[in-house]
């Protein structure tokens, strides 16, 4: 078992065990660093883990859009 399956499991048992989305507080300071180490920003780990919905599509279409106005109002300079 990798380092990242060891925490994507510890996440789903802690959300399981909790009956809510894990917080940072469930874990130490050690594991909350490891996991934001791994996975980035909290929402991230939890994507991972698949329990938040992931929203890394939003993003890069949101990106897209903010890039492309930047560039619009550039050319109208």
């Amino acid at each position: 078992m990798t380092e990242k399956e060891k925490y994507v499991l510890l996440l789903r048992q802690t959300a399981e065990r909790e009956g809510r989305l894990p917080k940072k507080s469930d874990f130490s300071i050690e594991d909350v660093n490891k996991i934001k180490g791994l996975f980035g920003p909290w929402p991230w780990a939890l994507e991972q883990a698949g329990l938040k919905e992931s929203k890394q599509e939003e993003r890069i279409l949101k990106n897209r859009e903010k890039r492309a106005a930047a560039k619009a109002r550039r050319k109208e300079e």
